[in-house]
């Protein structure tokens, strides 16, 4: 099977909240160095909010390609989700 048939296989599978399974079917690909497969990784590891992996997933994709706009969205998402604060929380 084709490198593109697997991440569009793992892509399929985290579209379908089959997180374990994508994972795993990812696993087996090995590494490459690719868009498509960094995008993969990155959304992987936030599944499993493994963030420092993902952010760097989605900085290895920028540094492909600047101007990807899915990568920089998702780690503004990420850094979101890093510096959310409830001050309701604090304050009982």
């Amino acid at each position: 099977m084709e490198i593109t048939e697997q991440l569009n296989r793992v892509k399929v599978l985290l579209k379908n909240e089959k997180a374990s399974e994508a994972k795993e079917a990812f696993d087996l690909i090995g590494a490459f160095n690719s868009v498509d497969y960094f995008l993969v990784k990155g959304s992987i590891e936030q599944k499993f909010q493994h963030w420092g992996e993902a952010i760097n997933a989605y900085n290895r994709v920028i540094e492909i390609d600047p101007d990807n706009e899915e990568a920089k969205n998702n780690l503004h998402l990420i850094q979101n989700i890093l510096n959310f604060w409830n001050p309701d929380q604090y304050n009982p």
